[in-house]
């Protein structure tokens, strides 16, 4: 039975008893001690008639009278904004928005396969990031074609993106050219490099960059010269006899859930320059690589590596470093032969 629906009959006849006791009263008004007895009778009957009013816990009900609902776990499904540009047009992207928050990044596997494009865009002039902007590719493989081949040489190509600074590019496939070059600041999200005959990713640096300033339609004197910081996170980079990642000018590097195959080296400064880089990479997989996995040369360069490891743990993490004592995460670090 609901204690809350009490029969009226049982009220009534508490009531009752009640007023019977209260009158009986009257009769001893000068008599403090019963005028005494008389209240805590009625206030201890009161007490008892709310008591049985409220929810037994047994019924699992809440304070209200109603079931209480069960509690529902957090979520913790991060969904991702989709930008839609015209990813179609080489020339100047104005993107949709600022880059987005840094994404959560897992372990690739090894052997990971990146999946089909959604489509192909033969780019013949290299596409602008402006600055602060965000350009989505949607899945498309973005391919260098004969607008790119500069010179002829691997070191003449022209790059299939130019990042301006605080740039930001995601979800793309891109193959040939000089891939993505960076003029500043920098945020990369489910990118993926299926094939260079050189670098995929530059990190320009005083030369390259007044060039690549030039490309994109900009002054190389309006661009800081401090160190560019840059955020790598889902991507991969597969198939080239040389760098991943060159960098020519000072960086903060943060890298995450990146694979490496079939490349010469995952990130090097440029040799025998007093370049500054500070890396952090964690969450990442490399396999079947031709040198080291990072090379800097400069003595105040820094490395911090955390779950990363190379052809499944059964080769070291090698590192050549100007300084080896700036390297945490690994123990097979070499002095720098070019050390500055």
């Amino acid at each position: 039975m609901n204690p809350i629906a009490l029969p009226s009959s049982t009220l009534a006849t508490r009531h009752a008893a009640a007023s019977e006791q209260a009158t009986s009263a009257t009769w001893h008004r000068g008599n403090p001690a019963l005028q005494q007895y008389i209240a805590t009778l009625l206030e201890g009957l009161l007490k008892r008639m709310l008591g049985e009013a409220r929810p037994s816990p047994r019924d699992g009900g809440s304070a209200a009278g109603h079931p209480a609902a069960a509690a529902q776990p957090a979520s913790h499904t991060a969904q991702r904004p989709v930008a839609h540009t015209d990813a179609n047009r080489a020339g100047t992207e104005r993107g949709t928005g600022t880059p987005a928050a840094t994404t959560h990044a897992a372990k690739p596997p090894a052997n990971m396969q990146v999946g089909a494009p959604t489509g192909t865009v033969e780019v013949d002039k290299p596409i602008v990031v402006k600055a602060g902007q965000t350009f989505d590719g949607q899945g498309r493989l973005f391919s260098a074609g004969p607008g790119l081949n500069g010179g002829g040489t691997a070191e003449t190509h022209l790059p299939i993106f130019i990042l301006e600074p605080g740039a930001s590019v995601k979800n793309l496939q891109f193959k040939g050219g000089d891939g993505i070059h960076l003029l500043g600041d920098a945020k990369l999200d489910n990118v993926h490099g299926l094939q260079t005959d050189d670098d995929f990713i530059t990190v320009d640096g005083t030369e390259n960059r007044a060039v690549d300033a030039q490309r994109a339609g900009d002054s190389a004197k309006s661009i800081s010269p401090g160190p560019a910081r840059v955020e790598i996170t889902n991507s991969s980079f597969q198939n080239s006899h040389d760098k991943a990642i060159q960098i020519n000018g000072d960086v903060d590097l943060k890298l995450r859930g990146i694979y490496a195959d079939q490349i010469g080296q995952l990130a090097v400064t440029r040799g025998g320059y007093p370049i500054t880089a500070h890396v952090d990479i964690a969450d990442s997989t490399a396999q079947n690589l031709k040198s080291f996995l990072f090379r800097f040369d400069s003595r105040q360069s820094t490395l911090h590596i955390a779950n990363t490891d190379v052809d499944g743990g059964r080769t070291p993490v090698n590192v050549m470093e100007g300084n080896p004592a700036n390297v945490q995460g690994t123990h097979s670090v070499r002095q720098s032969i070019q050390t500055v």
